[in-house]
Protein backbone atom coordinates (compact mmCIF):
# COMPACT_ATOMS: atom_id res chain seq x y z
CA UNK A 1 0.00 0.00 0.00
CA UNK A 2 1.30 3.43 -0.94
CA UNK A 3 1.30 6.31 1.46
CA UNK A 4 0.75 8.94 -1.18
CA UNK A 5 -1.02 12.15 -0.35
CA UNK A 6 -3.53 13.36 -2.94
CA UNK A 7 -3.17 16.95 -4.09
CA UNK A 8 -5.46 18.54 -6.67
CA UNK A 9 -4.36 21.76 -8.34
CA UNK A 10 -6.66 24.73 -8.75
CA UNK A 11 -6.47 24.24 -12.53
CA UNK A 12 -7.73 20.66 -12.14
CA UNK A 13 -10.59 21.82 -9.88
CA UNK A 14 -11.46 24.43 -12.50
CA UNK A 15 -11.31 21.84 -15.28
CA UNK A 16 -13.75 19.60 -13.37
CA UNK A 17 -16.11 22.50 -12.81
CA UNK A 18 -16.10 23.42 -16.51
CA UNK A 19 -16.73 19.81 -17.54
CA UNK A 20 -19.53 19.39 -15.00
CA UNK A 21 -21.19 22.66 -16.05
CA UNK A 22 -21.09 21.60 -19.69
CA UNK A 23 -22.62 18.19 -18.98
CA UNK A 24 -25.19 19.69 -16.58
CA UNK A 25 -26.67 21.80 -19.38
CA UNK A 26 -28.22 18.57 -20.67
CA UNK A 27 -28.22 16.31 -17.64
CA UNK A 28 -27.43 17.35 -14.06
CA UNK A 29 -27.36 13.81 -12.70
CA UNK A 30 -24.90 12.77 -15.41
CA UNK A 31 -22.70 15.71 -14.45
CA UNK A 32 -22.75 14.61 -10.81
CA UNK A 33 -21.88 11.03 -11.81
CA UNK A 34 -18.96 12.26 -13.92
CA UNK A 35 -17.55 14.33 -11.05
CA UNK A 36 -17.86 11.34 -8.72
CA UNK A 37 -16.07 9.19 -11.27
CA UNK A 38 -13.18 11.66 -11.46
CA UNK A 39 -12.75 11.60 -7.68
CA UNK A 40 -13.07 7.82 -7.56
CA UNK A 41 -10.32 7.64 -10.19
CA UNK A 42 -8.11 9.97 -8.13
CA UNK A 43 -8.53 7.63 -5.16
CA UNK A 44 -7.64 4.64 -7.37
CA UNK A 45 -4.37 6.39 -8.29
CA UNK A 46 -3.37 6.31 -4.61
CA UNK A 47 -3.29 2.51 -4.65
CA UNK A 48 -2.22 2.15 -8.30
CA UNK A 49 -0.12 5.26 -9.00
CA UNK A 50 1.60 3.87 -12.08
CA UNK A 51 -1.58 2.96 -13.94
CA UNK A 52 -1.25 6.06 -16.11
CA UNK A 53 0.95 6.24 -19.17
CA UNK A 54 3.62 8.71 -20.17
CA UNK A 55 3.03 10.37 -23.53
CA UNK A 56 6.20 11.77 -25.06
CA UNK A 57 4.14 12.71 -28.10
CA UNK A 58 2.27 15.21 -25.85
CA UNK A 59 5.03 16.43 -23.53
CA UNK A 60 8.46 15.71 -22.16
CA UNK A 61 7.26 16.70 -18.69
CA UNK A 62 7.37 13.97 -16.06
CA UNK A 63 3.62 13.38 -16.01
CA UNK A 64 1.25 10.48 -16.51
CA UNK A 65 -2.00 10.41 -18.45
CA UNK A 66 -5.09 8.36 -17.74
CA UNK A 67 -8.18 8.21 -19.97
CA UNK A 68 -11.63 8.22 -18.36
CA UNK A 69 -14.66 7.26 -20.48
CA UNK A 70 -12.81 7.89 -23.76
CA UNK A 71 -13.38 11.66 -23.65
CA UNK A 72 -11.49 12.81 -20.56
CA UNK A 73 -7.81 12.83 -19.78
CA UNK A 74 -6.46 13.09 -16.26
CA UNK A 75 -2.91 14.44 -16.11
CA UNK A 76 -0.99 13.75 -12.91
CA UNK A 77 2.47 13.62 -11.42
CA UNK A 78 4.02 11.69 -8.56
CA UNK A 79 6.35 13.84 -6.51
CA UNK A 80 9.11 12.25 -4.41
CA UNK A 81 6.96 9.12 -3.94
CA UNK A 82 4.96 11.17 -1.42
CA UNK A 83 2.47 13.30 -3.31
CA UNK A 84 0.18 12.39 -6.18
CA UNK A 85 -0.70 15.72 -7.77
CA UNK A 86 -3.63 15.96 -10.18
CA UNK A 87 -2.52 18.65 -12.62
CA UNK A 88 -5.36 18.80 -15.12
CA UNK A 89 -8.59 17.10 -16.13
CA UNK A 90 -8.99 17.75 -19.84
CA UNK A 91 -11.35 16.69 -22.58
CA UNK A 92 -9.91 14.83 -25.53
CA UNK A 93 -11.32 17.64 -27.69
CA UNK A 94 -8.86 20.13 -26.22
CA UNK A 95 -5.35 20.74 -27.53
CA UNK A 96 -3.67 18.78 -24.74
CA UNK A 97 -0.17 19.92 -25.62
CA UNK A 98 -1.05 23.61 -25.32
CA UNK A 99 -2.90 23.04 -22.03
CA UNK A 100 0.17 21.62 -20.31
Amino acid sequence: MNNLELEITSKAYNDIEIIADFIAKDNKSAANRMVKLFYKTFEMFLTHPNIGKTRKDFTYLDVKFYVVRKNYLIVYRIIDNKILRILRVLTTYQDVCSEL
